[in-house]
């Protein structure tokens, strides 16, 4: 399933939301509080379903679950905590007949199969991360950041004909088709949006662990862990 591209508007609102946040972060080197510095790993199942698919097309085979996964280098200060992440996500949806959007399915042209070649992306965001305290060591985070994938592999269509709205069962390959195993228009860039909400328990200075939910371009649940290797002011 190509992957749902973000409005330009959400992405600006996103980008002028993380402004302030990311200044207070910096602002605290102006304080005595330490800064630490972490790399870690982060593991995530996205799942794209046949409600969000409507968005994009009126019907398909079904909803597509994806897990994917990354690396993250963190400056982590007295509230919040900056976020660079390099990410991998597969995005193959399920092969089959999909009905494009305000489509007819016993209309010619308006189902395409669709096959699905080791469709990916790769990547790399930034996110502004904030706490509210519970414990000690337990603590709420939320967050919101804004990054970019570079897409991958292909997806692949051919037309085909219905006679009638049960796509899976009453379609075929149309034996006149024009389009025949031709790559759907897929941009080989695509943004990312994060926005996340979670739980995290750091029982040492040095180890964070935590589990979210939330999107990443798609809706995802999602664990890691981060290791603060080094300390500053």
């Amino acid at each position: 399933m190509p992957h749902p591209a973000v409005p330009r508007t959400l992405a600006v609102c996103l980008a002028m939301a993380l402004t302030i946040p990311a200044s207070r972060a910096l602002a605290d080197d102006d304080d005595s509080s330490p800064v630490d510095w972490g790399v870690g790993v982060q593991a995530h199942r996205g799942h794209v379903s046949r409600g969000l698919q409507k968005l994009f097309v009126d019907d398909s085979p079904g909803g597509a679950t994806q897990d994917g996964g990354g690396i993250t280098f963190t400056r982590r200060g007295k509230q919040l905590e900056l976020v660079i992440g390099l990410g991998f996500d597969p995005l193959d949806g399920v092969d089959g007949y999909y009905l494009k959007k305000s489509g007819t399915a016993t209309t010619a042209g308006d189902v395409d199969y669709m096959e699905f070649h080791q469709l990916q992306w790769f990547t790399a965001d930034f996110t502004v991360v904030g706490r509210l305290s519970l414990h000690k060591i337990l603590a709420l985070r939320y967050g919101a950041g804004l990054g970019f994938g570079v897409v991958r592999g292909e997806a692949r269509k051919t037309d085909a004909i219905c006679t009638s709205d049960r796509l899976q069962q009453d379609c075929m390959i149309d034996p006149n088709a024009v389009d025949v195993d031709v790559p759907a228009d897929i941009p080989p860039v695509l943004p990312v949006v994060n926005l996340l909400v979670g739980a995290e328990l750091r029982p040492f200075r040095f180890l964070s662990v935590y589990v979210d939910a939330g999107l990443h371009s798609v809706p995802y649940v999602g664990a890691g862990v981060t290791l603060y290797l080094w300390k500053g002011h």
